[in-house]
């Protein structure tokens, strides 16, 4: 693995998530349009639900969201070996990212805490049974704060753009549109009005797309400096230079 790109070293946690903020902001464009599309098949599940019971469909779209990460986590990660993933090129490696404990992570593990940190240890090296406790535990050790944090932090940031949202076509609309749509009685003696669940629904899919490919990218810089403190990657590029280094020294001694 090439580890100049980054110039991965031991960093505090927060150091960490910012660097896997930057890696996600390099590629935010292509993260979003991805995050966007895959979101599309949540949103027709959650419309079909709709039908039946609309609240129950805001929590079928919120329960499958850990779906959207897969993708992003593997562009994040191709794109750190410097191999720029195209969406066709995604598409067909679809095998790679959508398996690695996918089903665990929308059923037993949906609310783990730092399922964003978890993420890559189960989607990238796939270990199996005892070896995956054991891989998990060791990697956790001395960072799952930050990625309890991390979670934290993504769910304020979407709540925030929820209320944004509301509040931007709010304010955008003029009042004889909210009267067409009956925006004062959403909330009444009957509960809350189907406009209203689809409007949440709306706001959130918009928000998990704005969102997401920072929370994973944020929970891939957790791993790869766990994985750099524990493993000794910053050793490879210092040692690198350190040849690098020796081999111009002895060219300037034959000179």
């Amino acid at each position: 693995m090439s580890t100049e790109r980054i110039g991965l070293r031991p960093r505090p946690a927060a150091e960490a998530i910012d660097l896997g903020l930057k890696l996600a902001r390099a590629s935010w464009p292509r993260l979003v349009t991805v995050a966007a599309l895959a979101q599309l098949p949540l949103l027709a599940l959650a419309g079909i639900v709709f039908l039946w019971q609309p609240a129950l469909a805001l929590l079928v779209l919120l329960w499958f969201q850990p779906t959207v990460d897969r993708p992003l986590l593997h562009i994040l990660s191709r794109e750190l070996l410097g191999q720029r993933i195209r969406l066709r090129q995604l598409i067909r490696e679809r095998q790679q990212w959508w398996t690695g404990m996918h089903l665990a992570s929308v059923s037993l593990y949906r609310f783990h805490p730092a399922r964003s940190f978890t993420l890559p240890i189960w989607q990238l090296e796939r270990p199996t049974g005892s070896a995956r406790r054991a891989r998990t535990r060791s990697l956790n050790h001395g960072a799952g704060g930050g990625g309890v944090l991390l979670s934290l932090m993504a769910s304020v940031f979407e709540l925030t753009l929820i209320i944004g949202l509301f509040g931007l076509f709010g304010w955008l609309l003029p009042p004889s549109t909210w009267e067409g749509l009956n925006a004062p009685g959403w909330i009444g003696p009957g509960g809350i009005a189907d406009e209203l669940w689809a409007a949440l629904i709306l706001a959130y899919a918009v928000s998990a797309v704005l969102v997401e490919p920072f929370y994973v990218g944020g929970g891939f810089g957790l791993y790869l400096n766990q994985r750099c403190r524990l493993e000794c990657w910053d050793l490879e590029p210092a040692l690198r230079r350190l040849a690098d280094r020796a081999a111009g020294h002895k060219q300037d001694q034959a000179a």
